[in-house]
């Protein structure tokens, strides 16, 4: 009788899991559509995190820091070029904060002498901003200090730091052709921010969408065995859900039923050895399935995405400039035949699907559309942040041979995000880029990624739903799989300069 009833219990926790973990998208789900106001001002937090960065002295965060006091202004006037700017180009705190770190890293004040002289200065963009908050005054003082200024600002004007937002490259160009009264460059300059940020026509006839990027939380894979050694991990089991931090307490949401037992057997492994005070000898790897996800803060670059993914018609026109990437002549070590457009014959797609979304195309053949329109397949953070949003929910881990599935309730509430920045969402699509973004570092929730990107060796081909992620089964092609392309807008900015 009571080996019965321990094995009732044991089914019924059973169930429980299994139902709480179903119900998890769902519920994901409906705590997005309920979007929370933020409870700061976003250039006071800004602000905030920039004197941060410059009190610890953290240089390689300072540019991430200014951008998103540049979005943060731009959030104020929605990358309009009909509304008048809310904020100057520099802030009071900004230019303090600006000439303090100048004088620590330089050991010079930050004068107009200093600034407008062609040395070799560690920090373009501070100078930059410095020489653009004093320009009123050198223009007021007129003569060689005025001149000297002005050419100092013009030549890092065109030079246009990429890790500026386009908001931020905009206000301070602007203020550069007010100061040297060019009216030229100024309307040169108010075109291609209207280019940036507005619509676009791609090369190959796709309409794409202007994301303005910004910072947000990207899930991170990590591998278990880079769990066990997280700082704050408790080495005893009774312990483990009572003083975990956060990002462990929920690691099982993210982790299949044999990742769970993996991961306690390796944790009662370490127990055994601490108690009896031997040294514990960390596994080199915990099987595939060994994979959380920790919430990380990453900041994308303002980019350009196609509004849809690319149509069988658009791809019949590839072809047709590039034969070799017809279904007839193409290379059997670049796609597998079987699978690369079985829906195609004599080269066509039927005519009924000609504007249907292009599938059964692999990843290089993928590449090479988009790499000959000037754009990139997007990375996971792009793809988050130009379908998902900003808010961006737990991502659960799949089998290697499951596939991520969305109830009807997730594909409508995404769908109608998506919608709301001009996109069409269409899943699943190839993703390329971002497999393992940073798995190979360990967890540092103060770290700060600009534009991850994975390797460039194309071997991490992964399904993504806003809620689950998996490993694609075949990465040669796969019938259900479409893709869409994306343009950095730093790259549009700077086509038009003459």
């Amino acid at each position: 009788m009571r080996r019965w009833r321990a094995r009732l219990r044991w089914w019924w926790r059973r169930r429980r899991r299994v139902s709480l973990a179903g119900r998890a998208g769902l519920a994901a789900a409906q705590r997005l559509a309920q979007p929370t106001a933020p409870t700061t001002d976003p250039l006071s937090e800004a602000l905030l995190r920039l004197r941060r960065v410059i009190d610890e002295q953290r240089l390689s965060d300072l540019a991430l820091a200014w951008y998103r006091v540049d979005e943060a202004k731009a959030a104020a006037v929605g990358y309009s070029l009909a509304t008048a700017p809310a904020y100057p180009p520099m802030l009071p705190e900004e230019q303090a904060l600006a000439e303090r770190l100048w004088r620590q890293t330089t050991g010079r004040g930050a004068d107009l002498a200093e600034l407008s002289a062609p040395v070799d200065d560690p920090l373009p963009m501070v100078r930059y901003r410095l020489l653009v908050a004093l320009l009123p005054s050198a223009v007021a003082a007129g003569g060689a200090t005025a001149r000297g200024a002005i050419g100092a600002a013009y030549p890092l004007l065109h030079q246009a730091p990429d890790m500026l937002s386009p908001y931020g490259r905009w206000l301070l160009a602007q203020a550069v052709c007010r100061a040297a009264r060019d009216r030229e460059e100024s309307a040169r300059q108010a075109e291609r921010f209207r280019l940036v940020t507005t619509d676009q026509r791609a090369a190959d006839g796709s309409i794409m969408v202007f994301v303005s990027g910004g910072e947000f939380r990207l899930p991170v894979p990590m591998p278990l065995t880079r769990l066990l050694d997280l700082p704050g991990m408790p080495t005893r089991r009774d312990s483990f859900k009572r003083d975990a931090p956060p990002e462990i307490a929920r690691i099982f949401l993210g982790l299949t039923p044999r990742g769970r037992q993996i991961f306690l057997r390796a944790f009662a492994r370490r127990e055994e050895a601490y108690l009896n005070g031997r040294p514990w000898l960390k596994p080199p790897n915990l099987t595939s399935e060994g994979t959380v996800f920790c919430l990380a803060r990453a900041v994308v670059p303002a980019f350009f995405i196609d509004r849809e993914p690319i149509s069988n018609e658009r791809f019949a026109e590839f072809t047709r400039t590039h034969p070799l990437w017809r279904p007839s002549r193409v290379s059997r070590h670049a796609v597998d035949r079987d699978t690369y457009l079985p829906h195609w014959s004599a080269d066509q797609p039927p005519r009924a699907m000609r504007q249907s979304p292009i599938t059964g195309v692999s990843y290089q053949s993928a590449r090479a559309y988009v790499a000959g329109c000037g754009k990139h397949l997007p990375t996971e953070a792009q793809w988050l942040l130009a379908m998902v949003g900003a808010e961006v929910p737990e991502t659960r881990q799949l089998a290697a041979d499951s596939r991520p599935t969305m109830t009807a309730e997730e594909r409508t509430l995404y769908a109608t995000r998506a919608a709301e920045r001009g996109i069409e969402l269409t899943l699943p699509e190839r993703l390329y880029d971002f497999d393992g973004c940073c798995p190979l570092l360990p967890y540092d929730p103060e770290r700060v990624l600009y534009d991850p990107r994975g390797p460039a060796s194309g071997a991490g081909h992964l399904w993504r739903t806003p809620t689950a992620r998996g490993r694609v089964p075949d990465p040669a092609g796969d019938a259900n799989l479409t893709f869409r392309g994306v343009l950095a807008a730093s790259t549009v900015w700077t086509a038009g300069r003459d």
